[in-house]
């Protein structure tokens, strides 16, 4: 898929995708830090934020905060 691309062509293909990832990281450790957490503890869903990427994140916003 990728033959023939140098490798400062590819890093230029997934720069958008890792730019929104490690903003999507790094949102969800800041609200970590303000909002109270349901199911587990922070620590835990921090690891969980970090390991488990793209996942970790969604998941922490949708299931993971406590509603006001």
């Amino acid at each position: 898929m990728f033959e023939g691309m140098a490798l400062i062509e590819i890093i230029k293909l997934f720069a958008p995708i890792i730019i929104l990832e490690i903003v999507l990281v790094g949102f969800c450790l800041y609200r970590l830090t303000r909002d109270r957490v349901n199911f587990l503890p922070k620590w835990a869903w921090a690891l969980i934020i970090i390991f488990i990427q793209i996942i970790g994140g969604i998941a922490f916003l949708l299931i993971g905060r406590e509603r006001e």
